[in-house]
């Protein structure tokens, strides 16, 4: 199944998203492949571990999320080493974190650093680098004092912010881009250009700041592409949903054919607790218009850490959005046309089976006990699809 046919035709650049030396599938990143979906996981210390942060990425993969993204804060590389030779689906992290204790609290070198956590990545294995390399010391400056409702939702630009404000100087990653870029090339790593000073309020969307940097963006992703190196950009996240296709429009006019993500995205923000909804919601019109990577937002995003429970029905969620934007782009309305039948014929075990998580399907069903033929409780004796068969036998 291809994606995007329904969009006005744009040049797109797609890629096997892997390591060189990463021994597993991959996964085809871009149009006209369809979207990608990812999950994120990370110790965050006192809050979490390496067994339950990897327990998340194991239900994660067991239910087919192609994409893990690890946030890990500190030092520890007991979960990144322990996915990477165990699990078969595409890592990556964010050397930012590494790259702002190494600067700001042992002292390193700007450059030295950038390069020498970029290289311990690439060797490592990992299949795609997160980095703040759009958001400069300028934005930092404009964004402190900005009106902006939340002037840094990102963790990794705060840090950036941090790096650029108090050693006074420009964005590490700048100066060795190019450097960056001959690591992946020869790895085979991809860069993740993430939104450094992107809105955290759907009251921001839009706004002069991350407008600019979205061009930063664009000159990085010519450089890269004409190094050969695959690259995607973090674009859209807590937007307004009628500004989604805006934000979609602008990524594929502005950044040269490459893929682009997003996180949910958030087209409200009053639904604390609920955030795996309301990013559901925003990932079928991000996937309806071309965006080709869409990370699952969990129930307490904006709250708490969450549980593998929390991770298991987000991913359940998106799947049914990612489903809904896949009819909308193409039409295919097989499975649902075939659970509809079931559905006439009152067949809960073809129901089931048709079911986007037939698992799940399967237990409720036993638990209720139907047999073939009966009526749900819903409407009980008055269900219209038994009285219709009743209706054209001539009956009452």
């Amino acid at each position: 199944m291809t994606f995007g046919d329904h969009l006005p035709p744009s040049h797109s650049v797609s890629y096997l998203m892997k390591n060189d030396s990463h021994a597993i599938t991959g996964v085809m990143m871009g149009r006209p492949h369809p979207p990608v979906l990812g999950v994120i996981i990370g110790i965050t210390p006192g809050a979490t571990d390496s067994e339950t942060e990897y327990a998340k990425a194991e239900r994660a993969h067991a239910l087919g999320v192609h994409t893990l993204t690890d946030l890990t804060t500190n030092d520890d590389t007991r979960l990144r080493k322990r996915v990477l030779e165990s699990l078969d689906i595409v890592f990556g992290t964010v050397p930012t974190y590494e790259i702002h204790r190494r600067i700001l609290r042992q002292c390193e070198d700007a450059k030295s650093a950038v390069m020498r956590v970029i290289e311990g990545l690439a060797r490592d294995g990992v299949d795609f680098a997160v980095i703040h390399a759009s958001g400069s010391r300028g934005m930092a400056q404009r964004v402190r004092d900005s009106a902006r409702v939340i002037p840094v939702t990102s963790r990794g630009g705060a840090m950036m912010a941090e790096v650029e404000l108090r050693a006074h100087r420009e964005n590490p990653y700048v100066e060795s881009f190019d450097d960056i870029l001959a690591v992946c090339r020869s790895s085979g790593m991809a860069l993740s250009l993430a939104g450094t000073y992107r809105p955290g309020s759907i009251a921001d969307a839009m706004d002069e700041t991350h407008l600019e940097e979205v061009g930063i963006q664009a000159e990085l992703v010519r450089r890269a592409q004409e190094a050969g190196v695959k690259v995607s950009v973090e674009l859209v996240n807590h937007v307004p949903l009628n500004l989604i296709p805006v934000y979609c429009d602008l990524g594929r006019s502005q950044l040269h054919g490459a893929p682009f993500g997003a996180l949910g995205p958030t087209p409200t923000d009053i639904g604390i607790g609920y955030d795996d909804v309301v990013g559901a919601i925003g990932a079928t019109t991000a996937a309806q218009h071309g965006t080709s990577w869409i990370t699952c937002v969990t129930a307490g995003e904006h709250c708490h850490l969450p549980s593998v429970d929390d991770i298991t029905q987000a991913v359940k969620y998106f799947q049914i959005a990612l489903h809904a934007a896949a009819v909308s782009c193409h039409g295919d309305l097989s499975q649902d046309a075939k659970l509809s039948e079931a559905r006439n014929r009152n067949d809960w075990a073809a129901m089931a089976h048709h079911a986007i998580h037939r698992d799940d399907a399967v237990a409720l069903l036993d638990r209720l006990g139907y047999h073939e033929g009966q009526a749900c409780t819903m409407c009980s004796g008055a269900c219209p699809l038994v009285r219709r068969k009743v209706a054209l036998k001539g009956g009452v």
